[in-house]
């Protein structure tokens, strides 16, 4: 499939220009959107795929988040939990009404891109993905997980969470959430109690990295350790960061290693 992705970043750029760029939400999911595309390409690179494939996955990155601009202008917030699941509301953006064809003509690749785009935020994958859905899947969710930890550092937290900074200094980490980061698996945000809680997950996002390009650009970036060194004021809360800033590192340096 044949991807102009000129006429794709115009088409992206249009559809956005309806909403409030002065929101920094908006603003946020603008630039989110375009760095996913781009780590997509990296992974993809990595993984030596042909150029219509690294296309798809640079495609994928583009649309993963279509969603949030929705999601910001009925709601006021990124909580799926408060308003409604983002990555369906992607999909019902592309596909509900065909809006898809404004980006690509060549429909071969809906099936994939819709399956993708549906799954990128989910706990775990389903399994009857075929090999090819999976790849690009995971591809996408990689991508997303590495970037958020990038807008937590360069978003003032507040804007995020949905809660100011003191009081989230002054947050619990509930113990199945710090179960879950000592276990070295992503957080099952179904426990989660505290903003905290949802700050780990995002730390937590290192465990569900597929691939080892994947790991070594967080490793890069830097932004994982920067999270790990937040400000906290609760006694318990600090000491939990802790034994999980140890665990992150050891296992980063596993994965690196072999």
């Amino acid at each position: 499939m044949q991807i102009d992705r000129k006429h794709v970043n115009e088409t992206f750029l249009k559809d956005v220009s309806i909403f409030d760029e002065n929101d920094i939400k908006i603003k946020l999911k603008i630039d989110h959107t375009y760095r996913v595309a781009s780590l997509c390409e990296r992974i993809a690179h990595s993984l030596h795929l042909n150029q219509e494939d690294i296309d798809l996955a640079w495609l994928l990155g583009i649309f993963h988040d279509l969603g949030r601009f929705v999601q910001v202008q009925q709601y006021g917030t990124f909580y799926d939990s408060l308003s409604e699941n983002h990555a369906l509301l992607s999909c019902r953006y592309l596909f509900s009404q065909n809006k898809i064809r404004e980006y690509i003509l060549d429909p071969s690749e809906d099936p994939l891109i819709k399956k993708a785009v549906f799954y990128h935020n989910v706990y775990a994958l389903p399994k009857d993905l075929t090999n090819r859905e999976l790849l690009f899947a995971q591809i996408l969710r990689d991508a997303d997980k590495i970037d958020i930890l990038k807008v937590n550092l360069e978003t003032p937290l507040e804007d995020i969470y949905d809660v100011s900074l003191e009081e989230l200094k002054q947050e619990d980490i509930s113990n199945a959430i710090i179960q879950d980061a000592l276990s070295h698996r992503l957080v099952d945000l179904s426990h989660a109690q505290t903003h905290m809680d949802h700050y780990v997950a995002h730390i937590c996002f290192v465990y569900g990295l597929v691939y080892p390009e994947s790991i070594r650009i967080m490793k890069q970036q830097g932004y994982l350790e920067q999270l790990l060194d937040f400000p906290s004021e609760n006694p318990d809360t600090k000491q939990a960061l802790s034994q999980v800033q140890d665990h992150v590192a050891q296992y980063m340096k596993d994965i690196i290693d072999n």
